[in-house]
């Protein structure tokens, strides 16, 4: 008798350290495993299958969802205890020899507080036949448009039934269908209705400065908002899964300038200098000025407020004074003399002369302060019909043809050498790829938006004003500012010349060229010495022009 007891306390201890036959858990075969390793097996292979999406369906409705991102994780700890937790009961004893299998479920455990949150988000998308009530204007009168119950996801119901363990090897979960709400209802609407849109929209909303710092350049104008205008300018939202009403800020902007004037939001004015574009002309200060700034989405909320409370239906304007940024008296800002001009010479041809025309119209007035940097690219803006360029000859790898602002390469060589010949540090500058004879050898620069641009520093103590026109057949740019650098400049000599040879294009697109030039090189070095007699380095610019072919087409 004891020997039987010695032999059956054996398979115990046996069946509660080792896992027999064809054990499983969840799919995974564990037989012949430690409980360890099996926790480990069953760990991987659930949380495998847990991180991929599975459907899941409520009626002709479904979805997707990620099990280990919604609260579901392996439970491979709890699932090899029950296979491997002593016992002395011989049929379990019994049943473990022969390889006893834990279901799917059992190898999962089900965090329901996070379940419930996954599927909220997809109550959504598993309704079928529900509506939100909404709110739309007639002009001016509110219409409720009803919601409507539909068929979809009974969230609760499907959390308890999944609380005991998910299914594993399912691709489609089928959850428990109930009745779906909308989720704005008829009441939220009606609310709305009654506490909101009735009110704004029973009588006039008047907007006024009076007592603020834009009274007095409102002069004494209103803005007197109609029913009609006020609905025209109110937007209805349910966005957040809220039924809510504002109105456009913007719109409401641009009324109130309509009405009052634009003085009533001008940006301050910085002090600064400008320059008309023409020979005679001289530099002008411009004294800094406050400006006056309207808060528009405050705007939008205190004409809501007095729409829709009782009493006076007036808005005031909440506009506050901007200050400028740069403030600097005349007399601490000289701009007095000419640091550096230039002119190069232009043969009229129709688009490029607009396009000079613009260019310069678009950068004169410029001003550089101490330390900053100039951009042509930034100083132009958008090189584009709308503002005033049009289409002419350019070099685009290598080739003549026309394209979007052709000719302002000549703008860009221009203010560069103004800024040349008055000390500016040369940033970026790009020399053509041939030599034209307009300008000055070794000193051009081109320009292609966005790609080649013209910069130069000015790293003088003073600002200075470019001033930039287009008249007797040259276009022209000036710096004024104060006078700091001598600048003089050896203007190299051409060698190592290159011949010209006619080229044959017998393609469809050829261009015919009848130019022809020489290519060679050049060395420029500018010397800069400051007002303490200490000198820059030298700037050297070496340039190697291509030969300018001519083309003909056959």
């Amino acid at each position: 008798m004891l020997a039987v007891a010695a032999v059956w306390g054996g398979l115990a201890l046996a069946t509660a350290q080792h896992l027999f036959g064809d054990a499983s858990v969840a799919g995974t075969k564990v037989g012949g495993m430690s409980p360890a390793a099996a926790r480990s097996a069953v760990t991987a292979a659930v949380d495998a299958e847990l991180a991929e999406p599975v459907t899941i369906t409520v009626g002709d409705a479904s979805d997707t969802l990620v099990p280990a991102d919604s609260g579901v994780s392996a439970d491979a700890a709890g699932a090899v205890e029950r296979l491997t937790s002593f016992t002395l009961n011989p049929v379990t004893i019994a049943r473990r020899l022969a390889g006893e299998t834990v279901e799917a479920a059992g190898a999962t455990t089900v965090d329901s507080d996070a379940l419930r949150s996954a599927l909220v988000a997809k109550l959504s998308t598993l309704s079928t036949g529900t509506a939100d009530a909404s709110v739309t204007l007639d002009g001016a009168t509110p219409v409720l448009h009803h919601g409507t119950v539909g068929t979809g996801l009974d969230v609760d119901a499907s959390v308890e039934a999944l609380a005991a363990g998910w299914p594993l090897g399912e691709k489609s979960v089928a959850l428990v269908a109930g009745e779906s709400q909308p989720g704005i209802t008829d009441a939220d609407a009606q609310d709305l209705i009654d506490t909101t849109l009735t009110p704004l929209l029973s009588g006039d909303v008047t907007v006024t400065a009076a007592g603020t710092p834009a009274e007095t350049a409102a002069a004494g104008r209103i803005l007197t908002l109609t029913p009609e205008q006020t609905a025209a300018l109110t937007r209805i939202t349910s966005e957040g899964g809220s039924l809510t009403a504002a109105l456009d800020a913007q719109g409401l902007h641009d009324a109130v300038t309509a009405a009052m004037g634009a003085a009533v939001d001008a940006p301050a004015q910085d002090a600064t200098w400008t320059i008309e574009g023409s020979d005679d002309a001289t530099p002008t200060y411009v004294a800094a000025e406050d400006g006056l700034g309207i808060d528009s989405a405050a705007l939008a909320a205190a004409v809501l407020k007095a729409g829709t409370t009782d009493g006076d239906r007036t808005a005031v304007l909440p506009a506050s004074v901007s200050k400028p940024e740069v403030t600097t008296a005349e007399k601490d800002w000289t701009m007095d003399e000419i640091v550096g001009e230039y002119s190069t010479p232009y043969t009229s041809q129709y688009g490029r002369d607009q396009n000079l025309i613009a260019g310069t119209a678009a950068i004169n007035s410029t001003l550089v302060k101490a330390g900053d940097t100039f951009s042509l690219s930034d100083a132009l803006g958008p090189v584009d019909a709308a503002h005033g360029f049009a289409a002419a000859g350019v070099i685009n790898d290598g080739q003549h043809t026309d394209a979007m602002g052709g000719g302002l390469s000549q703008v860009d060589t221009t203010v560069f050498n103004a800024a040349f010949e008055a000390g500016m540090d040369d940033v970026e500058h790009h020399p053509h790829t041939y030599w034209f004879e307009r300008y000055p050898a070794g000193r051009d620069s081109t320009l292609w938006t966005g790609v080649l641009d013209l910069k130069f520093r000015n790293s003088t103590p003073n600002a200075v004003l470019l001033q930039a026109w287009v008249s007797g057949g040259e276009v022209h740019a000036r710096l004024w500012g104060t006078h700091y650098y001598d600048v003089t400049i050896d203007n190299g000599t051409p060698h190592n010349y290159r011949a010209y040879a006619t080229k044959v294009d017998t393609g469809a697109s050829c261009t015919p060229y009848g130019g022809g030039e020489q290519g060679f090189d050049i060395t420029v070095t500018r010397h800069r010495t400051k007002p303490d007699g200490t000198s820059t380095p030298d700037d050297v610019l070496t340039t190697s022009y291509q030969s300018d072919n001519p083309v003909v087409c056959r």
